[in-house]
């Protein structure tokens, strides 16, 4: 064992000094007790009150294989790699589960960043279900008739709201291309500047929408303005009506901007086991404790491969979820939040971190320790 647990330091060492840069010294509180859950299946429920937990084992699945993946999250904060939490829910049981940054814990809120999209866009489903907004083929201009919009052109006029849920809109953005703290980072531009739906209206069009991904949280604010326009209702108590309370999520975080529009694609919180709730809502179709809550066809076309992603391998867009070629579905956020769904397997499982911009090993870490510990330890 203690040869084994010397290959996967020396192999995560080599890795971590190939693509990142050196970091920092810090001190990091650890956790390590009680990783793998205790408890008995005692039969299905829906978590609204509180998740129930059970052993591995209960639910057909290995608790040394899960073991191992804490091992090697052990080998990441001796790396000073801020691993903040994981929860891995089978079947309904939160089977493994632990906080290992001394700033969150069970009860604590967590940015997740991009994950809010994912949000976002259960909401124009529901809207669109209650008949605020006719369906995902209107024209993104028709709800913004009081901006005279800059740079329109015939494909921007054809923008539909599909168009902003798969990030093909066409529109000028380089988002991924730069980090964060370039100054030619649209987001940059776009976080500050005055009017910032106006700021995604106006930028030019470069290629015709549905040909090309591009990455745009501007969009994702977009659509917040259109389910507060359409509803009459602001996005984030839209969310407290008709997913949050139902699911029993009583505490969250969600900003608006300097004009009091929701943002739509960043910057809410939620407690990991709260995120693991909407992934299970996903899980079931929509469906909580013998309610519809997201229309049942809208979670299966979000998680369809509508378009490739551009600069990341083997991974399509749904409607604001990555979507992958092994069956899982994620809302990922920035400095690694990821929320995967594997619905062949009944397996939600949330990861909650602070990597470094740009660092691409410490990005993919959570699919690394999903693919290495996580798939192989069911039996």
């Amino acid at each position: 064992m203690k040869t084994k647990k010397l290959i996967l330091l020396l192999t995560i060492l080599f890795l971590f000094f190939l693509f990142s840069c050196e970091k920092e010294e810090t001190n990091l509180p650890i956790s390590t007790s009680g990783f793998i859950s205790t408890g008995t299946w005692i039969g299905d429920y829906w978590p609204t009150e509180e998740w129930r937990t059970c052993t591995p084992e209960e639910v057909g699945m290995d608790s040394e294989k899960l073991d191992e993946l804490n091992d090697d999250i052990q080998l990441l904060l001796e790396l000073h790699i801020d691993v903040h939490s994981v929860v891995v829910v089978k079947n309904g049981y939160i089977i493994a589960e632990q906080y290992y940054s001394g700033d969150y814990g069970i009860d604590s809120l967590h940015r997740i960043h991009s994950c809010t999209k994912s949000i976002t866009s259960a909401l124009l489903g529901i809207a669109i279900e209650q008949g605020y907004i006719s369906n995902e083929n209107t024209l993104m201009t028709s709800y913004f008739p009081e901006y005279e919009i800059e740079n329109m052109t015939s494909e921007k006029q054809q923008i539909t709201l599909k168009h902003l849920l798969t990030m093909s809109a066409g529109l000028e953005w380089y988002e991924v291309e730069y980090l964060y703290s370039d100054e030619r980072n649209t987001y940059r531009q776009w976080i500050s500047s005055d009017d910032k739906v106006k700021f995604v209206l106006d930028r030019p069009t470069i290629t015709s929408p549905g040909e090309e991904y591009s990455y745009n949280t501007g969009i994702s604010h977009l659509l917040s303005a259109i389910i507060e326009k359409s509803t009459g209702t602001k996005t984030d108590s839209f969310a407290l009506k008709n997913i949050f309370k139902p699911l029993g999520i009583k505490d969250y975080y969600w900003p608006i901007d300097n004009r009091g529009i929701t943002y739509g694609g960043n910057g809410a919180k939620l407690k990991p086991r709260d995120l693991a709730k909407f992934g299970y809502l996903f899980l079931k179709n929509g469906m909580w404790d013998g309610n519809q809550i997201v229309p049942e066809n809208w979670v299966e076309t979000s998680q369809q491969k509508h378009i490739n992603r551009k600069y990341i391998p083997n991974y399509y867009y749904g409607y604001h979820w990555w979507v992958s070629n092994q069956n899982s579905y994620s809302a990922v956020g920035y400095a690694g939040q990821w929320l995967i769904i594997i619905p062949e397997n009944d397996l939600v499982v949330v990861f909650n971190n602070q990597f470094t911009d740009g660092d691409d090993l410490q990005m993919r870490t959570p699919e690394r320790l999903l693919n290495n510990y996580i798939i192989p330890a069911i039996k």
